[in-house]
C-alpha cells in the first residue's frame, strides 16, 4: 500500500511578497476587452444622453423663437389694421363734419364755398335768395325796354342788410355787352321775408341774348363804374 502524498505547507517569510495578481489593466483573455475600453465605452453612453438633450434644448430654442416671432407679427399686423381703422374714421369724420356745418366753415372761410360748389352743393354766404326772376321786352315812345323782374327773399336765421342789385346782359358767347346796378326799396329783410324789385333798361343792346341778375361784391365797389347807375329803378312797380 502506497503512501499518501503531503503538500508540504510553506510558511510566509517576513518580507515576502505575495505571487503576482492578474493586472486590472490587463487585457480580458476570455472577451479581448481590456479596462479601458470599457471605461470608455461608459464614456460614449454617458455622452449620448447629453447629445439628445442638447438637440431637445435647441429645437425648443427654436420653437420659441418662431412662436415669438409669430406672435410679433401678429401684433404688427393688428397695430397696422387699428391705424387703418383710426385713419379710416379720421378722415370720415372730417368729411361728415364738412359737409354738416358747411355754411358756417364758408361763412369763416369763403374760399371754401368754390369747394363745395365743385361738389354740386351751392353754398349761401349771404343768406338771401332769388326768385321767380323774370324779363320783359316792353316799348315806351317808340323805344325798346327791357324789363327785368323778380324777389329777393331772406333765407338766413336773422334780419339781413339788402346789398345792390346787379344787372348784366350777354351774348351768344356769354360775353358781358352791358351791366347796371340798383337799390331795393327796403333796407333791409326780416327772417323769411320777401322783396319784390322791377328794373327797367331803355334801347338794351339788340345782341343781348343773356341776363345775369346778382349782388354786387367788392370786386364790383372796388373797380370803377363803367356803365353808370341804373336808368330806371322801380322796386315795388309791377311790369306794364
Amino acid at each position: 500500500m502506497a503512501a499518501p502524498v503531503v503538500t508540504p505547507i510553506r510558511k510566509k517569510i517576513f518580507g515576502e511578497k505575495s505571487p503576482a495578481q492578474p493586472d486590472a489593466a490587463a487585457p480580458d483573455a476570455s472577451s479581448g476587452t481590456s479596462a479601458n475600453d470599457a471605461a470608455a465605452k461608459g464614456d460614449e453612453k454617458d455622452e449620448a444622453p447629453a447629445a439628445r438633450t442638447g438637440k431637445v434644448a435647441d429645437i425648443g430654442n427654436r420653437f420659441r423663437a418662431e412662436v415669438r416671432r409669430a406672435a410679433s407679427m401678429r401684433r404688427g399686423r393688428m397695430l397696422s389694421a387699428a391705424g387703418w381703422v383710426v385713419l379710416f374714421l379720421f378722415v370720415g369724420g372730417t368729411l361728415a363734419g364738412g359737409w354738416s356745418y358747411r355754411e358756417r366753415i364758408a361763412a369763416f372761410w369763403p374760399a371754401t364755398a368754390k369747394l363745395y360748389a365743385a361738389a354740386g352743393e351751392e353754398i349761401n354766404l349771404r343768406g338771401l335768395e332769388f326768385r321767380n326772376v323774370t324779363y320783359e321786352r316792353q316799348t315806351e315812345d317808340g323805344l325798346p325796354v327791357l324789363a327785368v323782374m323778380g324777389e329777393v327773399v331772406n333765407v338766413a336765421g336773422k334780419d339781413i342788410a339788402l346789398p345792390r342789385l346787379r344787372v348784366g346782359l350777354r351774348d351768344e358767347a356769354q360775353k358781358e355787352l352791358y351791366h347796371w346796378t340798383f337799390a331795393l326799396a327796403e333796407a333791409s329783410l326780416a327772417k323769411g321775408e320777401a322783396a319784390p324789385f322791377i328794373t327797367r333798361l331803355s334801347s338794351p343792346p339788340p345782341e343781348a341774348r343773356d341776363i345775369e341778375v346778382r349782388f354786387i361784391d367788392r370786386a364790383d365797389l372796388a373797380s370803377a363804374m363803367p356803365s353808370g347807375e341804373s336808368p330806371e329803378a322801380a322796386p315795388a312797380a309791377e311790369p306794364e
